[in-house]
């Protein structure tokens, strides 16, 4: 059982969320014949349109075929393992998927992605995992093979296999995944830090050289709409959650008391 401490360890050191991601696919199909695996990020559970409309991912194993058929039917906004990801605490084996699905008890708009996936992957396991107040969901799904036999193995492993994708999600820092995607600027980050210190508007303005006030609520309404949220206090609170903060912006002696109080309950 060295082994998964082994991959802990490799999983902490390794340098970048792709490194780790790899390290943790890799292991997870050569020791337990996972072929595809899944691990998506969620940064806003507070409804279905949210979980299905803000997230990140890393994919690998799935045939391209599989992917194209997701993304051209718009598959994720119906998907079933996510929801139950986002919202979930057990691990959910996908052959209960497919035993709601014979018995005819999903939605349509939810059979359908089901049925999809049937035709590529034949057993798995969807994983809901949660750290710092951030949810996310590892899926791990094998091609090819019986329902009954993978089963039967995860209900013998899957207390290593869920401390490993714990401590991958643990590890992970999305940071830069998310600037890129929610297309988030070099200016917006400076102004959300500088707002996370306490700095009022002139304060911010006199920092990043600018005259006009709405400038700065400018920057944050950006911020409010990558993230889903509806005040600064919250904006803060869940860019402090994403890592989208330096770490020094949160030292209690930086932070207005308020916002301090307010991330450090996270």
């Amino acid at each position: 059982m060295n082994a998964p401490f082994d991959l802990m360890v490799d999983i902490t050191e390794a340098p970048s969320l792709d490194a780790k991601y790899e390290i943790f696919s890799n292991f997870i199909k050569s020791e337990y014949g996972y072929i595809g695996v899944n691990y998506v990020l969620f940064t806003d559970t507070r409804s279905l349109e949210t979980i299905h409309g803000n997230h990140a991912s890393k994919r690998s194993g799935l045939p391209d075929e599989w992917r194209e058929i997701y993304q051209r039917n718009n598959y994720a906004r119906d998907d079933l393992g996510m929801r139950m990801g986002a919202l979930g605490h057990k691990p959910m084996l996908q052959s209960s998927f497919y035993r709601l699905l014979h018995e005819e008890k999903l939605p349509p708009n939810i059979a359908r992605v089901v049925s999809g996936v049937r035709d590529f992957v034949s057993s798995g396991v969807v994983i809901p995992l949660e750290a710092n107040g951030i949810r996310a969901v590892v899926g791990l799904y094998d091609t090819s093979g019986i329902i009954a036999n993978h089963d039967a193995r995860f209900a013998k492993r899957w207390p290593v296999i869920q401390t490993l994708a714990n401590h991958l999600h643990l590890s992970s820092d999305w940071s830069s995944d998310l600037i890129t995607q929610m297309g988030l600027s070099e200016m917006n980050l400076k102004v959300l830090r500088l707002k996370a210190q306490g700095l009022r508007v002139k304060e911010i303005l006199y920092e990043i050289q600018r005259d006009n006030p709405k400038t700065v609520d400018n920057h944050m309404r950006r911020l409010r709409k990558a993230l889903g949220t509806r005040n600064d206090i919250e904006t803060v609170l869940r860019a402090a959650k994403l890592g989208l903060l330096q770490e020094d912006s949160l030292k209690p002696h930086q932070v207005n008391p308020q916002l301090y109080e307010a991330l450090t309950r996270r």
